[in-house]
């Protein structure tokens, strides 16, 4: 954003120390920049003051190997450009601000007090072969003060700024392929820092130059012991491990380098893109939630993440992708391009609060969309808001007032959310009738609400939909008789059912429609039997000619016959029980012969 004012003001300053060395004989060539160590807000102040006592502890004690630029100068090149002088750099910018200065190596990393303790995670990054490279960790005890610190940081660098010098000279021998006095300067650099990174690493170069990569690799581990994260070394062991086809381990290497230039999102895209070729979305995800975790919210690595985790068919993971992307970019959330597979992916991982989410932005930004509404109301019933989800579906059946699956979604919300209050009916004594029938009856009627709901279900074209009306029916009907004893009320919604599923034929006695069948059979045939007392006695009451009685006796013994049927097909839900009614159905079935004698009945009683 500030590339080109920041490029020309340190230009300005390069060219201004250009001047400067010109006139200063001896000046070291190689230059030094240290810069204010990440920390967080509450240690800013002391990540400043330990990089400012750094840079004047290695001036005093490498002032004939290194230059140091000075915090005039970087403040300089810094507020020129709009920065803050003591501004605290991420690594891409201060990486662009080492280069922009044209120094050799420059010093970062972290910073973090804990009480009195004061520890730094310190950097020093070689960006022109100049042998400067390392990290460590450095801490001055307890109890800690900067300059302690500072002092220790800045022993550790001398060692490191000390050993460049033959490792320069290494370098340059093995640019001109004099390789046995490479190797004389790379081990006098490791005499001054056994650990020396610049050594091994031309090491490294003059096996390369050598065709001896298994030398190669050895170099390359061991400048890690020096910097763990030097990016020189895992490329060539990523490139070594490349060349013996083992990519798993190449993939491993690259990953590490990445974990060095963490805002690169350039490499932690390459690096998911070959995961994803080799058919390996967990691997390709953690890479890239590695990346996102230094560029939080950027756009190609959430992109390419999204289709992994799509192509994967991994929902949980797609739908946590959409709800990243929409949290960094709310105008995503208006367009239904994106909206309706964010959607999906949370229904199907079963995220509520994705779900939640993104149906409150559809509904939002399109309040006549019915099916938005039809999904909110969906995330609603996962949250167990029966109401809401109520009053969402009502809205979008007054937009769509011919749609089946609202009304069935409204009636199997109001079947569901009724609740027979068990509690309550036992502390009712068994006398009371009275309060059991009133208390009986409101549950009733709350079921009963749910029918005229049912009944574009029922009429449906559709076998689904129909099947799903049928399931509903099942649950009132049931609910009535097992929870709260109410026969009467339960009978119409299981006679009704058992018409609607009746088989088609003798084969039809198959599939989830025979399920609910065979439970509804065993419902109906109950409610049936402990309510027939009833409709029996008023027929043999009846009044009036024998013909009007005969039709009046042909509807009871037709209703015992259906219900016998009934309970030999739903006898498997519960044997006992059934058998006991149809018990109750044979001394019914008794008096039919005596009822035939005695009205006469043309054609007899079946």
């Amino acid at each position: 954003m500030r590339a080109l004012p920041l490029l020309m003001a340190l230009s300005t300053a390069v060219a201004a120390t250009a001047t400067a060395q010109l006139a200063a004989p001896q000046q070291p060539t190689q230059r030094l920049l240290v810069l204010p160590f990440q920390a967080s807000s509450a240690d800013s102040a002391g990540s400043i003051a330990l990089a400012d006592a750094v840079r004047d502890r290695v001036t005093t004690l490498a002032k004939a190997k290194v230059q140091v630029i000075p915090k005039a100068k970087l403040c300089e090149a810094l507020k020129a450009s709009g920065f803050p002088c003591d501004g605290l750099l991420d690594d891409q910018q201060a990486r662009q601000l080492a280069r922009f200065l044209q120094v050799h190596a420059y010093v970062t990393g972290g910073y973090k007090k804990d009480g009195t303790n004061l520890t730094a995670d310190v950097r020093l990054i070689d960006i022109t072969s100049s042998g400067m490279a390392a990290s460590f960790v450095a801490t001055n005890g307890n109890p800690g003060t900067a300059a302690a610190l500072a002092d220790a940081v800045a022993q550790k660098l001398n060692v490191v700024i000390r050993a460049a010098e033959p490792v320069q000279a290494c370098n340059d021998d093995r640019k001109k392929g004099l390789f046995a006095r490479a190797h004389t300067d790379a081990q006098k650099a490791l005499q001054a820092d056994p650990n020396s990174v610049g050594a091994h690493l031309c090491l490294a170069t003059v096996y390369e130059a050598q065709r001896l990569p298994d030398s190669v690799l050895v170099e390359s581990q061991r400048a890690l012991k020096g910097d763990s994260l030097n990016g020189t070394a895992w490329e060539n062991i990523a490139r070594i491990y490349q060349q013996r086809g083992d990519t798993v381990k190449m993939l491993q290497a690259f990953t590490a380098q990445a974990r060095g230039e963490p805002r690169n999102v350039g490499k932690w895209l390459g690096i998911g893109q070959v995961w994803r070729q080799m058919k390996q979305p967990d691997s390709a995800v953690a890479v890239i939630q590695e990346g996102l975790k230094a560029s939080p919210g950027d756009p190609q690595l959430l992109e390419l993440e999204l289709t992994i985790c799509n192509e994967a068919g991994n929902y949980a993971c797609s739908s946590r992708v959409f709800y990243q992307k929409a949290q960094h970019d709310s105008a995503l959330v208006a367009d239904t391009a994106f909206l309706k597979p964010a959607i999906g992916a949370a229904q199907q991982a079963k995220d509520t609060v994705a779900l939640e989410y993104f149906t409150a932005a559809a509904v939002a930004h399109y309040p006549n969309n019915a099916s938005f509404r039809r999904t909110r109301a969906s995330a609603y019933e996962m949250r167990a808001k029966n109401d809401s989800a109520l009053v969402m579906l009502t809205a979008a059946l007054k937009i769509e007032p011919n749609d089946v699956g609202t009304n069935l979604q409204i009636a199997q919300i109001m079947v569901d959310r009724a609740v027979w209050d068990t509690t309550a009916a036992k502390s009712v004594p068994k006398s009371d009738t009275a309060t059991l029938n009133r208390m009986r009856a409101a549950f009733a009627q709350k079921l009963d609400s749910a029918k005229p709901y049912l009944r574009p279900g029922l009429a449906s074209s559709d076998s689904t939909q129909r099947l799903a009306a049928s399931v509903i029916m099942l649950t009132a009907g049931s609910k009535l008789a097992q929870q709260a004893q109410a026969y009467d009320r339960a009978y119409p919604w299981l006679d009704t059912l058992l018409q609607v599923v009746a088989p088609k034929n003798a084969a039809d006695t198959l599939g989830p429609k025979q399920q609910v069948r065979v439970n509804g059979s065993f419902w109906y045939g109950l409610s049936s039997v402990l309510t027939l007392q009833g409709p029996y006695k008023a027929m043999t009451e009846i009044k009036g000619s024998n013909a009007v009685k005969c039709n009046a006796a042909r509807a009871v013994f037709d209703r015992l016959t259906r219900t016998k049927s009934a309970l030999l097909l739903g006898r498997r839900v519960h044997p006992p029980t059934a058998d006991q009614m149809l018990g109750f159905v044979a001394q019914y079935e008794k008096a039919k012969p005596q009822v035939q004698k005695a009205w006469k009945c043309s054609p007899p009683l079946n």
